[in-house]
């Protein structure tokens, strides 16, 4: 017999009941209609507080190969992620988002590229529905990524892809508290294209992606796949001490020269609460690298596993 590869899907949810039943439906539509390769859906339940977690039992008892991972709390969309790929034992994993946002045809495209030998196949987003507000942060934070981290994110590449076993075991391995997969997927530095694809409108319910969540995963980025911060501190520090140095030899030139004394009080205080603005912005900034160190310090599991259901 002919050796049928094998492809896991993990898809995160967390308060998605809208959605559900036409998810599974549509996910159940197009494992039936694929059979040159064998499958599996991990729906990795995220601390729900809705009948999620109902629904998706109730669709893993009429498809046994639906698997459903419930955690003990919300770990965020990557710890979900992260979690479920701790369990895939498919030659290729496809991560989607469960709000029916992105076509699961496209799919077959990742595959057909996966089969041309390419371990990393995401999908590139070239029609946006989010308000315009959504789409110039989304577009601002690639220009500023791509900037701290020397072009390491293909421009408008979403969480939707498609990666090889060698590529999923290799992230396993990794023990990072604050994983940002997107980041660490093309760091593994494997072999990797884009597949462009319009984003469809939600299926129903609300977007869990508020602006405090898109901001934290932003910087959640920034600190993990660069030291630009850290450099500009420096940089700033050398500028400071600098500046400093001419104003101190300037004033000195206009007191021996020209007998003028330095300008008075008000001019002090103004020195002051603009150098320590920006000493607090370079704490600031310091903070996060230490918050980091405390966070990878307290070895924490990155998940916590409260049932499973389907599973071997």
């Amino acid at each position: 017999m002919k050796y049928q590869k094998k492809i896991s899907f993990v898809i995160p949810v967390y308060n998605e009941e809208a959605v559900i039943q036409e998810l599974t439906h549509e996910l159940s539509k197009y494992l039936n209609s694929h059979n040159d390769y064998d499958f599996e859906a991990i729906f990795v339940e995220n601390g729900s507080v809705d009948n999620s977690f109902k629904l998706l039992k109730r669709a893993a008892k009429k498809e046994k190969r639906f698997k459903i991972l419930q955690l003990s709390k919300n770990f965020g969309c990557d710890g979900g992620i992260a979690a479920g790929m701790h369990e895939v034992i498919g030659d290729a994993c496809v991560m989607m988002m469960a709000d029916l946002q992105e076509p699961i045809e496209i799919v077959d495209n990742f595959i057909k590229e996966w089969e041309k030998g390419y371990e990393i196949v995401y999908g590139v987003v070239r029609k946006r529905t989010a308000s315009k507000i959504r789409n110039f942060s989304s577009l601002l934070f690639y220009k500023i990524i791509n900037l701290f981290t020397q072009n390491m994110f293909p421009e408008n590449a979403s969480d939707f892809r498609l990666i090889d076993k060698s590529v999923y075991q290799t992230i396993n391995q990794m023990k990072e508290q604050n994983k940002y997969l997107r980041g660490l997927i093309m760091w593994t530095g494997f072999k990797h294209t884009g597949i462009l694809f319009d984003r469809k409108k939600r299926f129903a319910g609300e977007s869990k992606a508020d602006l405090k969540t898109v901001v934290k995963v932003a910087l959640n980025g920034m600190f993990s796949f660069s030291y630009l911060p850290l450099r500009i501190v420096s940089f700033m520090g050398i500028g400071m001490t600098f500046i400093s140095i001419l104003l101190s030899l300037f004033y000195l030139y206009l007191f021996i020269v020209h007998g003028r004394e330095a300008p008075g009080v008000l001019t002090i205080i103004l020195l002051i609460l603009i150098l320590f603005g920006i000493l607090f912005f370079v704490l600031g900034i310091i903070s996060e690298y230490i918050a980091r160190i405390y966070d990878e310090s307290k070895g924490r599991p990155t998940h916590i596993v409260k049932n499973k259901i389907n599973f071997k």
